[in-house]
């Protein structure tokens, strides 16, 4: 009997999870320019949900970011930011982590040039940040991968019973990975 419940649970938890609509911070490649010398330029934006917000913090530990991993052929200070966001490349990408440990586990090749943007100033649930820019000397795309770490906001919980306690509305950390054309290092390999 457990094991047949055990197993419904897993098979109704797996229908609500391909149902349900994708609540998390997407970023997508908006446009390719292929520029006189060879070099690509790619445009990325940034969706967040209803419920998540962008908001800075007191250290690189605590802001908000979002990582693209590597982004092979990076030509050295092409890289843009919006208004709002600070630009840095590190070898190791920058992973959200709780207690020091990873939150989400994205393949990061050593040795590889990563991109990290941070958020400086608060950004509003829902919004779609444009004008993320990087130009590589890689002209072929394959899918890579991007994490990032976002705010999300949590309702007030209020008891319905006599002595049940209400929960006030907080915010909290969430980390997110996800799928993302990045420049090939196959295109170097040839």
């Amino acid at each position: 009997m457990l094991k047949t419940f055990g197993a419904a649970l897993l098979v109704a938890s797996g229908l609500a999870i391909t149902t349900g609509p994708a609540l998390a911070l997407q970023t997508v490649v908006t446009q390719l320019d292929k520029n006189t010398d060879g070099s690509v330029t790619c445009h990325f934006a940034v969706k967040l949900d209803q419920g998540e917000t962008l908001a800075p913090g007191e250290s690189k530990t605590t802001g908000d970011f979002l990582t693209l991993y590597n982004f092979y052929g990076l030509v050295e200070g092409s890289a843009k930011s919006p208004a709002g966001w600070e630009f840095s490349s590190e070898e190791f990408g920058r992973t959200p982590t709780l207690n020091g440990y990873p939150m989400v586990l994205p393949v990061d090749v050593p040795n590889t040039p990563n991109l990290t943007w941070m958020v400086t100033k608060p950004v509003a649930a829902g919004a779609q940040i444009d004008s993320f820019t990087a130009t590589t000397r890689v002209s072929a795309m394959v899918q890579g991968q991007y994490t990032a770490q976002v705010t999300r906001q949590l309702p007030a919980i209020q008891g319905n019973a006599a002595g049940t306690p209400s929960v006030a509305a907080k915010a909290s950390k969430q980390a997110l990975i996800g799928a993302l054309r990045m420049p090939s290092f196959l295109a170097e390999a040839k």
